[in-house]
């Protein structure tokens, strides 16, 4: 009789190694997998950016936030923008840096910068334009504007998270890094962002860049001429005003 109950407790015991057995095999297999499925993500977060490209000096007369220039102004530019959009890295180094040294920095002009990433179903546009913002916060916003068309390629074109580019242009512009982080982190500025993009859409944008001078619309790339008619004609206007 104990051989019997000697007997049933050994195949009980068996059993219960061969499900622990089992158990570990699959949780073997398991953290194999998920290792093997994360890898990517494990390396992507351990490469560096890489080289950042430092962009030109720009003059911006009277920056405050992403605005600069006089309030007073009697032309007001507004420009609604995607990050990614290359036609407005384009503005941004030419036209835009000929208006901001010939009318911004006279007094003549109030320039207001708006980002409309999402709009064009982008996904890291508005994140890039609640990090300007952020910088913003430290007087950095169109320093941190600069770097960002600077980079236009590599951001939109690399596997990297776009984190690690939006940390690395704090750090090259001496941003606090730990108020820079929890403004991005906490999405301060998230809202404003989805402000930028309904102000664009009430009136009636629909590519970028485009621009509201003094309200009427301007879309498209466009010569330094091009702006230079249009802000001599506003200037004649409110000087007729006056």
């Amino acid at each position: 009789m104990q051989n019997r109950k000697a007997i049933i407790e050994l195949r009980r015991k068996r059993k219960r190694q061969q499900r622990l057995t089992t158990i570990l095999i699959i949780s073997g297999i398991a953290l194999i997998v998920a290792t093997f499925l994360m890898l990517p993500t494990i390396q992507s977060a351990l490469t560096p950016v890489g080289e950042i490209i430092d962009p030109d000096e720009n003059l911006r007369p009277m920056m405050s936030g992403n605005a600069m220039g006089n309030p007073d102004a009697p032309v007001v530019i507004e420009e609604f923008s995607d990050y990614g959009c290359g036609h407005c890295g384009n503005f941004s180094k030419e036209a835009g840096k000929q208006i901001a040294e010939m009318y911004v920095a006279e007094g003549q002009v109030y320039f207001i910068s708006r980002s409309v990433g999402s709009m064009m179903n982008n996904t890291i546009s508005p994140k890039l334009a609640e990090a300007a913002y952020c910088a913003g916060d430290q007087g950095k916003y169109w320093p941190y504007r600069d770097y960002i068309f600077a980079n236009q390629i590599a951001l939109y074109s690399s596997n990297l998270p776009v984190r690690k580019h939006i940390e690395a242009f704090a750090k090259s512009l001496n941003l606090d890094m730990d108020t820079f982080a929890a403004c991005y982190d906490n999405h301060k500025y998230e809202a404003r962002v989805q402000q930028d993009e309904k102000a664009s859409r009430e009136a009636g944008i629909n590519s970028t860049p485009s621009f509201l001078i003094n309200g009427e619309l301007m879309i498209g790339t466009r010569p330094f001429g091009d702006f230079q008619q249009i802000i001599a004609a506003k200037l004649a206007e409110a000087a007729a005003n006056e």
